[in-house]
């Protein structure tokens, strides 16, 4: 039954007293609802919701109802009911429950840009009255870390949102070859010329030495050609000469760039149709990749299989090659994220803000990290040495999303993707030093993500700049897409001047001069793209 429905438990024996009276009324429903109440007694009741992934095993139960779900609710000052939300559905899964009226207490996405939409139609409780009188934990954070007030707050003044802190980590990722590059007599290509040279060389100079024309030089499915942007600053917004701008200048050499790639076959012809990337992987995994640009968790499951497949093949970690624009890096995850917000219509806003409290408690953040001591890990020193890594794995696998306003800084995983450090398995060795060296080339502040701030920190726009930004972007890369494939029939330079022609028809000047109106009025206070390079929390 829904927590909101239910209001709040009652305490003592008025709670044990309703309890027996609903189960000897026979009403079924009502006896789940009686076990939890007693199971509880004394505690207020809330909703939270958590993603549904699909990928709990059956053994452990539901997202709903497992051995972590129990531990809380054992453990915690409230009884929580856990909403399952479809991942990939999430949006469309929160608007039906806000416009039934069941939407949890306390709403976690990831997503911003949902979250921002949530405030312009008033369905979330502003914050600072009940964290200033009813939080101890979480006001400690905010205090240790103001850059979460900061981002929290909307145009209104008002603290909204909660969020995680956490280490920067890398996400997006740029591996060559090292042993094609010594067999050919190359180097590491540092410009985005000599980066074509030795694509063209890898596709065309039989670097497997098999006598046939079977490799490619790099990718450009999925993400790989918005890293490519990356390289050229192809960004819509970005910062220049003091002024926040949108730009188009940057577009015609990065598709120049991915034109000259996908016609003289350095690239997979069917790239585009690579939506998922899963078609690169294989190349990669079999030895048939020369430059791959992904996700480095997917880069480092893929190294084990290209490890198996040919265990003399050598990758290193590149930085991204420097263009006309100048040296930028790949997408990552910085160390503040707005996650949650607290439902405008929680009956119990102070439980809530228990169990947030709760949740950002260093040994609740412990535990639900590294599982209970004696049964998932031992300590030696300050090494948490897991017991079985399979168990473990089952077991807690599918944590994740239940931390996601945690302070998760505060602990040592002891694994870098999914490899523990002291690992003694050579290929481990191997991957973890290739991470490293990938820490230290994306997380420089000298090479930043282009953009002026973190695609997650952007300011809050009303539906219809909403709309102006997204189609822009979706416009922009469906338009320049069709110019790299279509041949002499649809030119880059055709393509640039068909972007801007749809971009000033949809409203694009008016969101640029917001954009330009919104930066003068806080590049003084806001957090933007080099600080998240800087940020430290010990």
């Amino acid at each position: 039954m829904n927590a909101k429905k239910r209001g709040k438990t009652m305490r003592g024996g008025l709670a044990a007293a309703a309890a027996l009276a609903m189960v000897l009324s026979g009403c079924g429903s009502d006896q789940k609802q009686a076990a939890e109440g007693t199971a509880g007694a004394g505690k207020d009741a809330i909703s939270v919701s958590i993603y549904d992934r699909g990928q709990i095993p059956k053994e452990e139960g539901t997202y709903a109802d497992n051995r972590w779900t129990k531990w809380i609710d054992e453990n915690g000052p409230v009884d929580v009911e856990f909403v399952p939300i479809p991942r990939n559905e999430s949006q469309q899964k929160y608007s039906m429950l806000f416009a039934s009226g069941d939407a949890p207490d306390l709403v976690l996405e990831y997503d911003t840009d949902f979250l921002n939409s949530l405030w312009t139609q008033k369905q979330l409780l502003p914050l600072d009255e009940l964290i200033e009188s009813g939080s101890t934990e979480y006001k400690a954070l905010l205090e240790k870390v103001p850059a979460l007030r900061t981002l929290g707050t909307k145009p209104d003044g008002k603290l909204y949102g909660i969020g995680m802190v956490t280490k920067p980590e890398v996400l997006g990722a740029m591996v060559i070859r090292q042993d094609w590059l010594d067999k050919l007599g190359l180097e590491v290509p540092q410009t985005v010329d000599e980066l074509y040279a030795v694509a063209d060389a890898f596709a065309n100079g039989d670097p497997d030495g098999n006598g046939v024309k079977d490799t490619f030089g790099m990718n450009l499915s999925q993400f790989a050609s918005f890293y490519v942007d990356a390289m050229f600053q192809n960004e819509m917004f970005i910062i220049e000469d003091g002024q926040l701008v949108r730009q188009f200048d940057r577009i015609k050499p990065a598709y120049d760039f991915k034109k000259k790639l996908f016609e003289n076959g350095i690239v997979d012809k069917d790239f585009l149709s690579d939506k998922n990337g899963q078609k690169a992987e294989q190349d990669f995994a079999s030895g048939k990749l020369g430059i791959y640009l992904a996700y480095r968790s997917v880069i480092s499951k893929n190294f084990d299989t290209l490890k198996n497949t040919d265990p003399n093949a050598k990758i290193t970690a590149m930085a991204f090659p420097e263009s006309p624009f100048g040296r930028f890096g790949p997408d990552f995850n910085p160390s503040i994220q707005i996650t949650g917000a607290v439902n405008a219509n929680a009956k119990n806003p102070e439980a809530v803000m228990d169990y947030i409290d709760f949740m950002v408690t260093p040994s609740t953040v412990e535990t639900l990290t590294n599982g209970v001591e004696g049964e998932h890990y031992t300590r030696e020193g300050d090494t948490i040495k897991p017991i079985d890594e399979q168990k473990n794995e089952t077991e807690m696998g599918y944590l994740n999303d239940y931390r996601m306003f945690m302070p998760k800084y505060i602990l040592d995983s002891g694994n870098v993707d999914g490899r523990q450090l002291d690992s003694k398995d050579p290929v481990d060795r191997e991957w973890l030093a290739i991470a490293a060296e990938m820490d230290k080339l994306y997380l420089d502040p000298a090479h930043p993500h282009p953009g002026f701030t973190h695609a997650k920190f952007r300011p809050s726009l009303d539906k219809a700049m909403t709309t102006t930004f997204n189609d822009g972007w979706n416009n922009m890369n469906d338009t320049m897409a069709k110019a790299v494939v279509s041949g002499s029939g649809y030119s880059v330079d055709q393509g640039v001047a068909d972007v801007k022609k749809s971009w000033d028809a949809s409203g694009g000047p008016a969101l640029e001069d917001w954009y330009a109106k919104w930066y003068q009025d806080n590049k003084d206070s806001w957090i933007f793209m080099e600080q998240l390079y800087t940020m430290k929390f010990e």
